[in-house]
């Protein structure tokens, strides 16, 4: 099956349960008789009052609005200049570089923060939000000790796509990864021949959490480690989700430069290194990128002979993956095909085709 022949599948269905109510006997005279509707009307109120009172706090203690609290906290603390406020927001590895910019907090009132999209997993959470005129930011939180404080935060002229916090802040680890993570089960785009003449192999699966994509080829130079030239070779590629349209996915290994400074600043040593990244687009807008360099990320792996991708499936529109249909090639397809791949999506057991 190809990209063009997805379809996309879907069947709401409910019940509505009803009881009768129950009736009083007239042969009965004693009071007793009418202790039982007698309560009943007595814990009636009782019981909705506990239920609306459930639902404000519910609301109140939602871990979004915890995270938008903090978020308001940052503003008051940026408007009223308070250095204070700013850093104690900071989770524990981030504060020190928060102490840096107390040099450059001076009062702002005009400053006023918005946040367009809030998402919580667990004790970790994202938030895109803008801080004036084209001044867009991405940030995410952690919990510690009972507290929602600030990850890490990135500024850009353009507004983050939507659905980047589901990279932001991914998924567990899925079955496939839970189960060893067995890819020689997992069927290639060529054949053995094949895949030696071009001088690489691309194989990809889905589970419940992700859609995993894996190049096989030449030894792999470790990320961050020295290197003048980076590995190079296979296509982009372009992944085709039922119901949900096109997606054109990056899998690139590039050359980073980290530079020493002397006393004055200035630059005194370079050293040339070897990058991954993970880039994903749809109409030319990118909904998310992940890097493994000189830091890690868990959307980029890296071995001896491969180099994986993981996209979390909320990022291409698949919210149930027992009904997902996936297919994967190279950016050109169908016009002038390198490949094309169905994807199958991974069970315990023997993998579905």
């Amino acid at each position: 099956m190809g990209l063009d022949r997805l379809q996309d599948l879907r069947h709401p269905d409910f019940t509505v349960e009803t009881q009768r109510k129950p009736q009083r006997s007239q042969r009965n005279p004693h009071p007793a008789g009418i202790i039982g509707p007698m309560r009943f009307l007595r814990r009636f109120p009782i019981c909705m009052i506990g239920l609306l009172l459930c639902t404000i706090m519910g609301r109140a203690q939602r871990p979004e609005d915890a995270v938008l609290a903090v978020f308001r906290q940052l503003e008051k603390a940026v408007q009223a200049g308070n250095a204070d406020a700013f850093v104690g927001l900071w989770s524990r590895d981030a504060v020190a570089n928060a102490e840096k910019m107390r040099p450059y907090l001076h009062a702002r009132p005009e400053v006023h923060y918005t946040a367009s999209r809030t998402y919580v997993q667990g004790d970790e959470a994202a938030l895109l939000g803008q801080m004036g005129k084209d001044q867009f930011v991405k940030m995410r939180f952690v919990k510690e000790d009972g507290r929602w404080k600030i990850r890490d935060q990135v500024g850009s002229d353009r507004a983050f796509h939507p659905d980047s916090v589901y990279a932001m802040v991914p998924p567990p680890a899925g079955a496939f990864v839970r189960s060893g993570a067995v890819w020689q089960k997992v069927a290639g785009a060529f054949d053995a021949a094949e895949a030696a003449r071009r001088g690489w192999q691309v194989r990809a699966i889905f589970d419940e959490a992700y859609l995993y994509v894996r190049i096989e080829t030449a030894p792999m130079p470790p990320p961050g480690s020295t290197a003048e030239t980076p590995p190079m070779g296979w296509p982009v590629m372009k992944v085709g989700v039922a119901g949900a349209g096109e997606f054109v996915l990056h899998a690139s290994a590039d050359i980073g430069d980290q530079a020493t400074f002397d006393a004055n600043g200035r630059a005194n040593s370079h050293r040339h290194y070897v990058a991954y990244s993970e880039r994903l687009e749809r109409g030319n807008e990118a909904i998310f990128e992940a890097d493994a360099g000189l830091e890690t990320d868990p959307l980029v792996q890296v071995g001896e002979h491969y180099f994986e991708v993981r996209v979390p499936l909320r990022t291409i529109g698949v919210t149930e993956a027992q009904r997902a249909k996936i297919a994967i090639g190279d950016a050109q397809w169908p016009k002038t095909a390198v490949f094309s791949l169905d994807v199958a999506r991974f069970r315990q057991g023997p993998v579905e085709r």
